[in-house]
């Protein structure tokens, strides 16, 4: 989903400008007209694009973003007075089983706005003996009946747990089954009542905890059910939409009928959905990599039609897209589709996302999509990691502009997505919706996560990792330390301060930075200095670009940088002309350069060289120190990663000698290309550039 942000102590931001009254006011009325009357907590406006004009598409993205965060949180603060009455030991007692299906027969009666409902709920023990199955079931909706095993049962409710008692004591191992019958009106942000054109509009929306509102359940994203049925019965006029597949639809009475949608891969609560309206159907193919065909299918306002067909046609293209990149669509034996609904942006229901009807920006088509492998394929484990969600999806939007319009597309998209204020990224508080939703951090910084990290340990690494992480943890849920375990392993990298500084930590770097050149008996050196001048953040660690244009070309640096101020020495065959620091912003920061005159000749201590070079199969790699102190001299690839480790520990005064023969650490030769010498000691720092020849 794309949402807008809300304030809360400890998850601070920076003053932005205001939003226009107009938009402001669009995004309110997408409330359900229903919901009751809530004191909300103050929203914080959101900033225009700057210089941009207020109807360019990168605003009208932003605005649409925003008023999703917006609506989205403002849900979740409704539910969260009930939530803090949820009584102690409730959360211990659904831990001693794990569902594997539910079953809903819903009966939808537009007219009165009654739900009648049975919820069939089966699951296996792991922590017995259990004598009773708690659920979490909201104040709309009364229960009237309870069944265990096919017999009748008693049942009790407390501050939004329905308890039922089982017919007998269940083993840890053992199957158990229970029914519930209820009714109510569930009008709340997570389920809505509306009309459209004179016809009713009926839909749900249940992130983060809103399933519990219209179906009893255990509503949390840690345990998703193996399958799910739903057999909704509509007045005849109406189309039902949902998760899965529609196997069939019946006709219980006359002006009546039921339709019967199965999801048959693991679902959390939050993104069982439905759609009900008069919709137009459009139905379009996708061609899975392993061949056949899956539907796709648009479920649209019949007034929507002609917009809807023309808009949502790039699904297909993004799809392959995506697929292409981080494997095969996840749910290929069902479906993938839209369902338009009165709401302020999209939610990514499982195998059909629910869409605002008058909104085709690619952009939001691509964030629903991106979901599918990032928040429902895996899912948080909780809301506290919600970034591997929104964070993931937002940075998609950016990652389709690349394959569709081109790096410069992307690297705009990413500019658009800055946020240098303050706040973690993990949500400290999972209770918090204002919180979990915040857009800034959530959505705007967190999408800057992927997209940084994909630099530091290079694009081929990267996929790959992503690829690993879906291995590892597809079809269930994941932490944000899993997902760096996944990387890690993939890299060969410890990203433990990647991800510490980044998702735990506040703000950001901003690097001071100046240079100098001077002649040398091959060349030019240029001599780098960075400073890191942030305040309340500490000091970050990551690998900058530094890029050194000449009259005869551009020579590429990665330089690891992790310390308050740090000098560099880099080599270049032709006189330097220009000095760029991270020119193509890989990294979330701000960078001001300070001129020549701050590099004093001083503090450079060290001389790197290599002969000879370009070489095969061999160089010797000398480095002479001006004093006696501890060194490390290593190869790194393009991406700064390490190849293999030539020296380390303390060495005397004067020249030193190494050879590389062209392997990595485990042996393995590594393969033509750029590569460089980097010698720490001390603060200082030099870096050569060898170039293998195979």
């Amino acid at each position: 989903m794309t949402r807008r942000p809300h304030r809360r102590p400890g998850r601070r931001r920076a003053r932005l400008a205001p939003l226009p009254a107009a938009l402001l006011l669009a995004g309110l009325a997408l409330m359900v007209a229903d919901a009751p009357a809530v004191a909300l907590e103050p929203l914080s406006p959101l900033a225009p694009v700057p210089g941009g004009s207020p109807w360019s598409g990168a605003y009208r993205s932003l605005q649409n973003r925003a008023r999703e965060a917006e609506t989205k949180a403002r849900a979740g603060m409704r539910m969260r007075q009930a939530e803090a009455m949820r009584p102690a030991g409730a959360a211990k007692a659904m831990a001693d089983y794990d569902v594997r299906w539910y079953g809903l027969a819903l009966d939808i009666n537009a007219t009165t706005r009654i739900v009648t409902g049975t919820t069939t709920v089966r699951a296996q023990v792991v922590g017995g003996p259990l004598t009773r199955l708690d659920l979490d079931f909201g104040i709309q909706m009364t229960a009237s009946a309870a069944r265990s095993g096919g017999t009748p049962t008693t049942f009790t409710w407390n501050a939004g747990i329905l308890g039922v008692d089982l017919d007998r004591s269940y083993a840890t191992g053992e199957t158990v089954e229970v029914a519930i019958d209820y009714a109510g009106n569930p009008t709340s942000s997570a389920f809505g009542w509306d009309i459209h054109q004179g016809q009713p509009l009926i839909w749900t929306l249940s992130e983060p905890y809103g399933a519990r509102i219209w179906w009893p359940c255990k509503d949390t994203a840690t345990d998703k059910a193996d399958s799910v049925a739903l057999d909704v019965t509509v007045p005849s006029n109406l189309i039902v939409a949902s998760n899965g597949v529609l196997t069939g639809v019946s006709e219980p009475a006359a002006g009546r009928k039921t339709y019967h949608w199965r999801e048959r891969y693991p679902i959390a609560t939050y993104l069982v959905s439905l759609a009900i309206h008069p919709y137009a159907v459009i139905n379009d193919v996708y061609h899975p990599e392993a061949g056949g065909t899956m539907p796709v299918t648009h479920y649209v306002l019949p007034s929507q039609l002609g917009p809807a067909t023309s808009g949502y046609a790039v699904t297909i293209d993004m799809m392959n897209a995506f697929a292409d990149a981080f494997g095969e669509y996840p749910f290929v034996a069902e479906k993938y589709g839209h369902a338009q609904f009165p709401w302020g942006g999209g939610m990514e229901h499982q195998t059909c996302s629910s869409m605002s009807y008058n909104n085709y920006d690619e952009y939001l088509i691509a964030h629903e999509l991106g979901h599918q492998w990032f928040g429902n394929l895996i899912t948080c484990a909780d809301f506290s990691h919600i970034w591997l969600n929104e964070g993931f999806a937002t940075w998609m939007e950016a990652y389709w502009k690349e394959v569709r319009y081109g790096t410069a597309a992307y690297h705009a998209e990413m500019a658009a997505a800055r946020y240098l204020g303050a706040g973690t990224i993990i949500v400290e508080n999972p209770t918090d919706f204002a919180a979990i939703f915040n857009w800034y951090l959530t959505y705007l910084k967190a999408s800057w996560v992927p997209h940084m990290l994909r630099h530091v340990v290079g694009d081929s690494v990267f996929f790959a990792g992503l690829r690993q992480y879906r291995q590892a943890h597809g079809f269930g849920a994941a932490t944000t330390e899993q997902f760096r375990d996944v990387m890690e392993a993939a890299s060969g990298r410890d990203l433990d301060a990647f991800f510490q500084q980044w998702i735990y930590g506040e703000y950001f770097p901003r690097y001071d930075y100046a240079w100098r050149t001077e002649p040398t008996d091959s060349g030019w050196r240029v001599r780098l200095r960075i400073k890191q001048t942030q305040t309340g953040a500490g000091v970050f660690t990551m690998p900058l670009d530094v890029h050194i244009s000449t009259a005869n070309g551009l020579y590429a640096f990665v330089v690891e940088n992790d310390a308050v101020e740090q000098w560099y020495a880099l080599e270049v065959p032709w006189t330097p002309v220009t000095v760029a620091l991270d020119p193509q912003n890989w990294v979330l920061c701000e960078k001001r350069f300070l001129g020549a005159s701050d590099v004093p000749d001083a503090v450079v201590a060290l001389e790197l060289a290599a002969a000879p070079n370009p070489f095969n199969p061999r160089t010797t790699v000398r480095f002479r120190l001006a004093d006696e102190r501890e060194a490390t001299l290593a190869v790194h690839d393009a991406a700064g990663r390490l190849v293999t480790l030539l020296a380390s520990g303390r060495f005397a005064a004067g020249e030193h000698g190494v050879d590389w023969d062209g392997r990595d650490r485990d042996g393995r030769a590594a393969a033509s290309g750029t590569y460089f010498a980097r010698l720490r000691a001390g603060g200082d720092t030099r870096t050569l550039a060898l170039t293998l020849v195979r």
